[in-house]
């Protein structure tokens, strides 16, 4: 698969990020000394390509790679190829977060890079269309939906061959990605949008863009019954 990979030059919100982090005046002075700081290390990164996706049965087969997913399995449906994706704040920033002692300082760089995690996705969704000649992307995320669980990473990552290792992202025993502060999915080309949110119960949840929907949960086969319970699996 043909790797393609993004670095950007973040330029935060500083405004937006004071508001968003609920800086007190009085501390005002002190965070633009980190922003600036951060300001000058930020480089998010991201690496995506394009495979192949097929229908097995009851399975999902992206790149060689076999799903038992319902929202793979519906989601990818009649479609050929699919584009797996990760990012990443960097390591610049993840660096500068474990080597700080102050946790009001460690808040504030986590936020700047969440912020610059965004941005990058953004970046990415956008090269992903303009890369393949897409009109329209929705996206799948391991780890979203009990359907599409956290292992999945695995071979998401192995999908992608040296590519997470080159932007200096790493997948640890347990599947969680290291800088933190990162993502991973899979884009596919759809005329309706799709959001993991409307088929995720979590109510609560602050990142939340879509309102949960029994009717898509049913549309999926993911209501419960007598496999109430029952995960997605993924195989290496």
């Amino acid at each position: 698969m043909e790797l393609h990979y993004l670095s950007i030059r973040y330029e935060g919100d500083y405004d937006a990020l004071l508001a968003r982090l609920r800086v007190n005046e009085e501390c005002e002075e002190e965070f633009r000394d980190i922003f600036d700081e951060c300001m000058k290390i930020a480089n998010p990164k991201g690496v995506f390509g394009a495979c192949s996706a097929e229908q097995d049965g009851p399975y999902t087969i992206v790149g060689g790679k076999r799903f038992d997913s319902r929202v793979l399995s519906v989601n990818f449906k009649g479609l050929d190829r699919v584009f797996p994706y990760v990012i990443s704040c960097g390591r610049e920033l993840y660096d500068r977060a474990c080597a700080e002692s102050d946790p009001l300082y460690r808040f504030w760089i986590d936020g700047i890079s969440e912020a610059a995690l965004r941005a990058v996705g953004v970046k990415t969704r956008e090269a992903v269309q303009e890369t393949y000649g897409l009109t329209a992307v929705s996206c799948v995320n391991p780890g979203s939906l009990a359907d599409f669980p956290l292992p999945c990473q695995r071979p998401l990552f192995d999908l992608l061959g040296e590519g997470p290792d080159r932007i200096g992202l790493q997948l640890t025993p347990s599947f969680l990605m290291l800088p933190y502060k990162s993502g991973s999915g899979i884009y596919f080309e759809s005329g309706k949008r799709y959001e993991n949110c409307s088929l995720c119960p979590r109510l609560t949840c602050p990142g939340r863009r879509a309102p949960y929907s029994e009717e898509m949960l049913a549309a999926y086969g993911l209501l419960p019954g007598p496999a109430d319970g029952a995960q997605g699996v993924c195989e290496a």
